[in-house]
């Protein structure tokens, strides 16, 4: 049905101001992930393409489906290799949350489901890294981190 949030009765009218706002600030602050990138970009990581323009990750040249959500943690994620980043900066940068939603824990979620489309499950973790007490750091050659 296209619905964003939820605001159960009875509510404050600020809060429901405050929300309105926050949905129209993310609608119109920036394009679509797609939109900024050309068809041919790319971000290449062991057997892995990222193609930003298309929208697809693919392993061996064999397309991996993606939700857009897990599409777009996962395009921030390598857009930032090396630079740890918070779940809020996550929620705020992919998925156009923030300014309070910062206890909403979907953006685990999806890396958990990122790490299981990325790792081979022998291993330790090697693209997308917990860094304890802070966020997750995207390793492009899958070493560990210091």
């Amino acid at each position: 049905m296209g619905a964003d949030d939820y605001l159960p009765k009875p509510f404050n009218p600020r809060e429901l101001t405050a929300r309105i706002q926050s949905v129209l600030r993310r609608h119109h602050a920036t394009p679509a992930l797609s939109a900024r990138h050309d068809a041919d970009d790319k971000v290449e990581f062991g057997d892995f393409a990222l193609h930003l323009g298309r929208r697809e990750l693919t392993r061996q040249d064999q397309p991996m489906p993606l939700t857009s959500a897990e599409f777009a943690v996962l395009s921030v994620l390598v857009s930032h290799p090396r630079r740890p980043l918070t779940r809020e900066q996550l929620m705020e940068m992919a998925l156009g949350k923030g300014n309070g939603e910062s206890l909403d824990r979907s953006i685990d979620v999806h890396i958990s489901r990122l790490r299981k489309a990325l790792e081979t499950g022998d291993s330790a973790l090697r693209y997308i890294q917990t860094v304890w007490g802070y966020g997750y750091v995207f390793v492009p050659d899958g070493t560990p981190r210091e």
